[in-house]
């Protein structure tokens, strides 16, 4: 009878082990979902948006802005706005934007790659790089 008891110990001690480690595997689990849904996605980043003149645009590829544009990537308008408040004077606008609006705005217009199209809107030309804080 000894060794069934013995046996019975070591399974049991296994079976608690293993079941340590599944609810262990489950809260990792939800916590990435949970993080991943509500956006905790690394470190601050700001978009910068520059004005820049008619010289810079040569050999450059230009990519044309619209309104639509604008409505869909509020970080992008806000920049935009804020360095167009005065074409005259060729200013920048660092506007902060997190890692997945970076990641959406790089697939849209390539603004995190490393050679950016210039932007166009309403006549005025952006240059854009990203700052990581």
């Amino acid at each position: 009878m000894e060794p069934d008891r013995k046996r019975l110990i070591v399974v049991g001690t296994l079976a608690f082990i293993g079941i340590v480690l599944l609810v262990a595997a489950v809260v990792f689990g939800v916590t990435t979902f949970v993080a991943l849904i509500t956006g905790v996605d690394g470190p601050p980043q700001m978009l910068v948006v520059e004005v820049v003149g008619e010289e810079d645009l040569q050999n450059a590829s230009v990519i044309h802005l619209t309104d639509r544009d604008l409505k869909q990537h509020p970080v992008l308008a806000t920049a935009i706005r804020e360095a167009g408040s005065n074409p005259d004077v060729p200013a920048s606008a660092p506007v902060p934007m997190t890692g997945a609006e970076c990641l959406v705005l790089t697939e849209s217009f390539g603004v995190y790659t490393a050679n950016a199209p210039i932007l166009e809107y309403d006549g005025v030309y952006y240059a854009t790089r990203v700052l990581i804080h």
